[in-house]
């Protein structure tokens, strides 16, 4: 029978093999990001279905960095540039022309980068991004499942993945299909990418600090809407990104 216990015990081990396994790419992540920063860019982050917690959990977050932009398959149909019977299409994950469409609403600049979310890396529209991403010149981060990207077949036309076309692949360290704890010798149940990707989205933050700071340099830190003058705070660091990051 599966206990709090024994999901913490597990949970704690597979966090404990990200944070050795992935130490020198969130390293390597860490001075790509800073070096975008500091050169006025923006990170643009695209995370499709539960790929959307890592964004959130970097996009405008107190306590977090400031020049970051969340692409977001959802505004296609907020603002109006597809119908939402589109969006509910069961093939919506892998039509390119959503890449598109989706870019095109957005301010993307040359000097920004990109941090590409997906469980498999096998989406067409996540595949399309990284291709127009990496034919403008910018820099890619993936976070995968390495184990779901090896065995999952490219749904793209090119027949590429997504780790095919990053500049660094971080692997959140889930196995196929992110089950985690055998039930019955058949069956498994509980989920950790979303555990695994939002501590390694913190540890990236944590890192790209110190790279900073560690160059003298100044780092744009989002404080809470709590702390008493934050607004003023935030909204000097936000004003230099009008445009970009509430594009």
């Amino acid at each position: 029978m599966l206990t709090t216990k024994e999901y913490f015990k597990v949970a704690k081990e597979r966090l404990a093999s990200v944070k050795e396994a992935q130490r020198e790419n969130i390293l390597a992540a860490a001075k790509m990001m800073g070096d975008c920063m500091e050169n006025d860019g923006v990170v643009q982050l695209f995370g499709l279905n539960h790929g959307r917690a890592f964004s959130m959990e970097l996009g405008y977050r107190a306590g977090g960095l400031m020049p970051f932009h969340q692409f977001n398959v959802v505004d296609l149909v907020m603002r109006g540039v597809i119908k939402e019977d589109e969006f509910q299409q069961p093939d919506f994950d892998d039509n390119t022309e959503m890449a598109h469409k989706l870019w095109d609403m957005y301010n993307v600049m040359p000097t920004d980068m990109f941090i590409l979310i997906s469980f498999a890396g096998n989406e067409g529209i996540m595949i399309e991004t990284a291709l127009k991403a990496k034919a403008a010149g910018h820099k890619i981060i993936a976070v995968v499942s390495q184990k779901q990207a090896q065995q999952a077949v490219s749904r793209h036309p090119s027949g590429k993945k997504l780790s095919d076309l990053a500049d660094l692949v971080i692997d959140n360290g889930a196995d196929e299909c992110d089950a985690l704890l055998d039930v019955d010798g058949t069956h498994k149940m509980t989920q950790i990418a979303t555990i695994t990707g939002n501590v390694i989205a913190q540890m990236i933050t944590a890192e790209t600090y110190h790279y900073l700071t560690s160059m003298g340099k100044d780092c744009p830190i989002l404080l809470s809407a709590n702390v008493k003058g934050a607004d003023e705070h935030n909204r000097a660091m936000s004003d230099k990104y009008l445009g970009r990051w509430d594009s």
